[in-house]
């Protein structure tokens, strides 16, 4: 019912997104009403006339309440609302990462340092590099806040991060649902532990032994990863990240930090090249332990594609 109500507010509003745009609104709302419907604009990113569009049409139909700010009637949140607890993120003082760690996630917190302490340490050959349980949660959150976890087939290329147990734990503590998950590592023990970290998960999910060299075609929502320190090696991981998305309005999280003259450039230059367009850069974003290479920290790209191409890529690993 819900997607014949989208489907017919597009029509009605004449959006060149489509669907997807309406959904976008949707989710929005969700996740922040009651909101201004300027607000509600950059966070679906469409212009404000359009998103009050799109509520005209949600309150000629009895979802959308009369009242300001835009929220739902109770009918409209019983058939549009995606059911995720509301998780505040934003905050005026958290360094500029844009993401708030609220006092809703110390529990979560906690429990993400006491199972990285289990992990199986990083592989320097893979330029593995584990990121702090803080930063594990702040990716999270910032895919939450993209409406990237709700409904979303997912795939992580490479997760010795433990993204995965992240969204896992997310999931449980706030709600929602994960439509697919998909880990795909070239390690076999972090693949192992992994599996037994989700072996309880209430989605289905994977975790496949995969050498990013091979291409892996696939359909999701939604890509993760955070790639080797060389630009090369990171073009690789942007273009097989590409070549997994499902279409249009699909994202990426790609985490990048390499001081190398020239590397965020050339990366951008691809990014661009893949058809890809830069929801968000976030400086700094991730923190790394025992990261000299990184100085750190590394920025995070939110990335969504507008239309399908692939990036050009040469070799891979920093010892390659």
């Amino acid at each position: 019912m819900a997607d014949v109500v989208v489907a017919d507010v597009a029509r009605a509003v004449g959006l060149a997104e489509g669907a997807l745009g309406v959904e976008a609104v949707v989710a929005a709302l969700s996740r922040l009403e009651p909101v201004s419907v300027r607000v509600l604009g950059r966070a679906a990113d469409l212009p404000v006339p359009i998103v009050a569009a799109v509520c005209g049409e949600l309150r000629k139909r009895g979802l959308v309440a009369e009242e300001r700010p835009v929220q739902f009637t109770v009918e409209g949140r019983r058939r549009l609302a995606h059911g995720v607890a509301a998780v505040e993120t934003s905050c005026p003082e958290c360094g500029g990462r844009g993401i708030a760690l609220s006092a809703q996630t110390a529990r979560l917190r906690r429990g993400l340092a006491a199972v990285s302490e289990l992990a199986p340490p990083p592989r320097v050959e893979l330029d593995q590099c584990h990121c702090t349980p803080k930063t594990k949660l702040r990716r999270v959150l910032a895919m939450h806040a993209a409406d990237a976890i709700n409904g979303r087939r997912i795939l992580l290329l490479g997760d010795d991060d433990l993204i995965s147990v992240a969204l896992l734990r997310f999931v449980r503590q706030f709600g929602g649902a994960i439509e697919e998950l998909v880990v795909a590592d070239i390690d076999g023990r972090l693949l192992e532990f992994i599996a037994g970290e989700l072996d309880d998960a209430p989605f289905p999910f994977a975790c496949v032994e995969w050498d990013v060299r091979e291409p892996r075609p696939g359909r999701f929502d939604t890509v993760v990863t955070d790639p080797p320190y060389t630009a090369e090696g990171a073009k690789l991981f942007l273009a097989r990240a590409v070549e997994s998305l499902a279409g249009p309005g699909s994202q990426v999280f790609f985490s990048f930090g390499s001081r190398r003259p020239g590397a965020q450039a050339e990366l951008q230059r691809a990014i661009l090249e893949g058809g890809l367009e830069i929801r968000a850069l976030m400086r700094d974003f991730n923190d790394y332990v025992g990261a000299g290479v990184l100085g750190g920290t590394s920025h995070l790209y939110h990335l969504a594609l507008p239309a399908t191409a692939r990036p050009q890529v040469g070799s891979l690993y920093t010892g390659g």
